[in-house]
């Protein structure tokens, strides 16, 4: 049995029906979040290496199959000619089975977004905070209706799944709402060379969203009075509410960096001022092994740098106990 069969039979039943189904809405302590989705994150990972092999090898194949069948033909040796029979159906083999894997595929926000988020809030928000999550990881080009319009010349298709809505509350009681989205254009159109040859073309344009709310407690901290790029502060009922908007436009690139999530939550805690800073913790940045291991515990320390040291595939579970999810919803962004 393979690793990835024995990694999938011992999961439950209900981390086997979102693999398959690839959404959830559900609201669980982060620890358990962690433990119901890590396993799946390394089965998506195994799955990535797979369809990315079988693409490989099935061209590989299918080309070395042409052209031992123009060296045969032209040699006239019947057991290359064979030989080149057997290379294509591997070749087409290959293919078909990526084909199929592709459809167990979940989408890369998973492992490349929302477990390290996960990892910092078991720190930041604590490992039994409850965390309400609505996740959608399929293939926004199978399940949704594309936006059709036409640009100049240029024929568009565009997406706009929602993969991640989640609401928690952090150590210091600031209430921590956010939302990742994409929208996914797909353009194609013809063009003619001057030699008179028509050429299509296509090409995929991404932009990445993160939207963040945050609800921060007048109690534990007070406002500098700015406001930064992007990132919007309001005084409200006796609370600071602060939005940001990530927004990054790109080619071929598929997922939303989670360092420039982690980026603008340091950003808006530089906006503000701790009136009870925690005196476990170092006050100053430096290589210190003591600094390393505390500074994750305060909640307005969101250094992006530090998570680059990690590789966010390799995040080990931990087995919590029974799994209990509640049926409160995330609703983020009511207001």
């Amino acid at each position: 049995m393979s690793k990835a069969s024995k990694i999938y039979n011992s999961l439950s039943h209900q981390q086997k029906q979102f693999f398959k189904e690839k959404t959830l809405s559900a609201t669980m302590k982060v620890k358990q979040w962690i433990t119901f989705l890590s396993k799946i994150s390394t089965l998506d990972k195994m799955g990535d290496g797979k369809i990315k092999r079988l693409l490989g090898f099935g061209i590989a194949a299918i080309v070395i199959a042409v052209i031992s069948a123009i060296v045969a033909l032209v040699s006239e040796v019947i057991e290359i000619l064979i030989g080149s029979g057997i290379l294509l159906i591997g070749g087409i083999l290959m293919l078909v089975q990526r084909s199929a894997a592709k459809k167990k595929d979940i989408n890369n926000y998973l492992r490349q977004f929302f477990m390290p988020v996960l990892n910092v809030l078991k720190d930041k928000a604590g490992e039994d905070a409850k965390l309400a999550a609505s996740l959608d990881f399929r293939n926004p080009r199978k399940v949704l209706d594309p936006v059709r319009s036409t640009i100049g010349t240029r024929k568009q298709k565009m997406y706009s799944p929602t993969y991640i809505m989640s609401r928690v509350t952090l150590k210091d009681g600031t209430l921590l709402e956010f939302v990742v989205k994409d929208d996914i254009k797909d353009l194609n159109w013809t063009k003619r060379s001057a030699s008179g040859k028509t050429k299509y073309k296509r090409k995929t344009k991404f932009v990445h969203h993160c939207f963040i709310k945050m609800t921060l407690a007048k109690a534990e901290y007070t406002w500098n009075g700015t406001q930064d790029d992007g990132i919007e502060v309001v005084d409200h009922n006796g609370h600071y509410q602060v939005k940001a908007r990530i927004k990054i436009k790109k080619v071929g690139d598929h997922v939303l960096h989670v360092k420039s999530f982690f980026d603008t939550m340091q950003a808006i805690y530089a906006l503000f001022g701790p009136l009870n800073p925690s005196t476990s913790a170092s006050t100053r940045r430096d290589d210190s092994e003591e600094f390393h291991d505390n500074y994750m515990f305060v909640p307005y320390v969101w250094y992006g740098g530090y998570f680059d040291e990690y590789d966010y595939d390799s995040f080990e579970y931990s087995d919590t106990g029974e799994i209990m999810m509640e049926d409160e919803a995330a609703n983020v962004f009511d207001s």
